[in-house]
């Protein structure tokens, strides 16, 4: 998980898009929502039966097409 900025810094006002898996042992979803409050404008996707790899390696499609629906909004 990345250092929190210092408190004298803020992350810039941008959106962001957060993707785990449920399956994922390296970064639990549960860091998402930790990650999720330091930035302005989140959405966090979180793909059913998916492990670390959630754009490229999953089944499951939610992954890529939150990618895609975020990049062309």
């Amino acid at each position: 998980m990345p250092p929190a900025p210092p408190a004298h810094r803020k992350l810039p006002k941008v959106p962001v898009l957060l993707l785990g898996g449920d399956r994922d042992l390296a970064t639990p979803y549960e860091v998402l929502y930790e990650q999720a409050e330091l930035a302005h404008d989140p959405k966090i996707v979180i793909v059913p039966g998916a492990a670390h790899s959630v754009q490229n390696r999953a089944a499951n499609p939610a992954g890529r097409q939150a990618v895609y629906d975020f990049l062309l909004k």
